[in-house]
């Protein structure tokens, strides 16, 4: 029994010490208002809903996407901002205090003078994203996310911005991109700041509380989120986080029979693939009225087929309560849409968003090269 116990107490003792080793994030949703810009023009907002180089989005109630941000600080003394922790890009922005345009006034911004850790490079940058671009230049500080301190990080100051009305509302102040190899988390790593070049990814898609909707983890995953083992498949291309999925299956329709490349985007809020796929999906789960306005039949959504992602050999099912969108019209109906939207991308076939991420906890392992899925408690 004394030997048992001894067990039991080291297995306890080394459970305390790798939870130590994790640093959490806390991911806060909350929804922007675009009414105007839906009322204005249908395919504007569907420009919009495309993008997949910056964030990603779908249509819930009278706004425009579930945004999922966490907080993080810069410079000395350290200054906090919220920015979308995103998967698809390397790229890491905050608006400067020099930007002059309506977007920054309520935002929080980077203001150099006020850091002691503050390095000068002034590098003018510019970057232009599908409905996007942003103007600014480079400069390098301390970077504080999830109780790390990160040295000497640069990013970009945002100077000017295009369509930034868009964005009025909305409570991020700027993006953090945790592409393969080319971001925070890089120098996280090289500067020894975790025990394991492993994050991952959370989401609580039906927390009611928005400041509890989810969680990013640096240095490994935590299992109170999770059930089960992990599915892992490896990284093809190590510029992205990119996988490939074995085939997709709805009904007795099989897409992607010979395999296709996708990726996982924490900033993504819909589904994208090619668009004779969605086509095919589309067409299974949109009816169209006598009014002849194609929707999702909301009374309708337990009789929908569940889409079966193939993994690593292992099916990752999405029910309709997964895939479809709900949101309210002018008159306060509840409408039901499709998540998922046609685009052929330029290098890879899919984008696995929310609704996939909300159903399987993600781990992104850049020391194995590999990605790994369980099921979300």
């Amino acid at each position: 029994m004394e030997n048992m116990f001894r067990l039991f107490v080291v297995v306890v003792a080394l459970f305390i010490i790798s939870d130590a080793k994790l640093h959490r994030i806390s991911l806060h949703k909350t929804l922007y208002s675009i009414r105007k810009a839906w009322e204005r023009n249908d395919n504007y907002l569907k420009n919009l809903l495309l993008s997949h180089d910056y964030v990603d989005s779908s249509c819930l109630s009278d706004y425009l996407y579930a945004e999922y941000y966490g907080n993080i600080t810069i410079g000395t003394p350290p200054k906090k901002f919220n920015v979308i922790f995103d998967t698809i890009t390397s790229d890491f922005w905050i608006p400067s205090r020099k930007c002059d345009v309506e977007f920054c006034y309520f935002r929080n911004g980077y203001d150099s003078r006020n850091s002691s850790t503050y390095i000068v490079n002034s590098t003018s940058v510019y970057r232009e994203y599908p409905i996007l671009s942003i103007h600014g230049f480079l400069s390098t500080d301390r970077v504080n996310i999830a109780g790390l301190n990160v040295d000497n990080q640069t990013f970009i100051e945002v100077t000017d911005m295009s369509n930034r009305d868009l964005f009025q509302t909305a409570l991020f102040d700027g993006v953090l991109g945790l592409r393969f190899n080319t971001s925070v988390f890089h120098n996280i790593v090289n500067q020894g700041l975790v025990s394991s070049p492993i994050f991952s990814y959370y989401l609580n898609r039906d927390s009611f509380d928005p400041l509890n909707s989810g969680e990013l983890i640096l240095g490994g995953s935590n299992p109170t989120h999770y059930k089960g083992e992990f599915t892992y498949v490896p990284v093809t291309h190590k510029g992205k986080w990119q996988f490939t999925i074995d085939k997709i299956q709805i009904n007795r329709n099989n897409l992607c029979t010979n395999s296709c490349q996708a990726i996982v985007g924490t900033g993504s809020g819909v589904t994208i693939g090619p668009i004779s796929d969605i086509e095919k999906i589309n067409e299974l789960i949109i009816t169209t009225n006598v009014n002849g306005e194609e929707r999702v039949e909301c009374y309708r959504i337990f009789e929908l087929p569940t889409i079966r992602f193939i993994l690593g050999g292992k099916a990752f099912d999405l029910t309709a309560n997964d895939y479809i969108v709900r949101y309210l019209d002018h008159k306060k109906n509840t409408i039901c849409a499709s998540g998922f939207l046609g685009r052929n991308l330029r290098t890879l076939d899919w984008i696995l968003g929310d609704a996939f991420i909300g159903k399987y906890y993600t781990e992104f392992d850049m020391e194995n090269n590999r990605m790994g899925f369980a099921l979300t408690k």
